[in-house]
């Protein structure tokens, strides 16, 4: 699912909408990016548009992995698209049009979840939280549900389901930094350098960090197995 590297084509995940295509459509994808970032530099409205059919959903996606709240997704990255509406001349092309994004998207999360703590300390509860949270990961699953073969066999799609159940769960286990790093390389496709401008960290400080997070991920696996494993060795004793 990774990317290599050194590749300079960027590609949106599966749960996007889009499937890897060849080279030549790629490049041809690019050129027609850059010509529509050229007209919503000029103020063109439909250029604008079509960068938010494009990009909205994996805005979303992205902006929750951050905040675990799915409603507070969806506002944060409208505010960051009204921002891009409003200066279009910030954009100046020195990175891709999502890594641009992402990096107003993240720093309107990081904020966002400040004024939360500020107003929540104190008010919540950890088992409410706990509540909340698995209700914002069912909805997030319900978000990344596909269409076609899926949607007319039930026996798949409850397999489906519980495999995204399983993977956001493990998710919001992990820090917030470690669940951007992996979900920027392994879900957004991006490679180490458009992930490590968006989370303002240097090459190599990122790599150190994605390393960390899929370590943590995989204990957090290893020890749901271990635990599992104990529970059937112990119901089958009492049985």
């Amino acid at each position: 699912m990774r990317r290599e590297e050194g590749s300079g084509t960027d590609r949106s995940d599966v749960n996007g909408g889009r499937r890897p295509q060849p080279d030549g459509y790629a490049a041809e994808a690019a050129d027609e990016e850059e010509q529509i970032l050229r007209r919503f530099r000029q103020g063109e409205r439909d250029a604008f548009e079509w960068l938010v059919r494009k990009y909205r959903q994996p805005a979303v996606r992205f902006a929750y992995q951050l905040t675990g709240d799915y409603h507070m997704a969806e506002d944060l990255t409208q505010e960051c698209f009204a921002v891009v509406l409003v200066y279009p001349e910030k954009y100046d092309f020195r990175a891709s049009f999502k890594t641009y994004l992402y990096t107003i998207l993240r720093h309107k999360c990081i904020d966002a979840l400040r004024r939360q703590r500020k107003v929540q300390t104190g008010i919540q509860g950890p088992r409410h939280a706990a509540e909340d949270r698995e209700g914002q990961a069912a909805e997030f699953r319900d978000s990344r549900q596909g269409s076609g073969e899926t949607e007319n066999n039930p026996e798949m799609l409850a397999v489906i389901r519980e495999q995204d159940r399983e993977w956001v769960r493990r998710m919001l286990a992990l820090k917030p930094d470690y669940r951007m790093a992996v979900y920027l390389v392994d879900v957004s496709q991006m490679n180490y350098a458009q992930a490590a401008a968006i989370m303002q960290r240097s090459t190599v400080s990122f790599k150190v960090l994605l390393h960390r997070a899929r370590k943590k991920l995989r204990q957090i696996y290893e020890q749901e197995e271990w635990e599992g494993e104990l529970r059937r060795t112990g119901a089958s004793i009492s049985g």
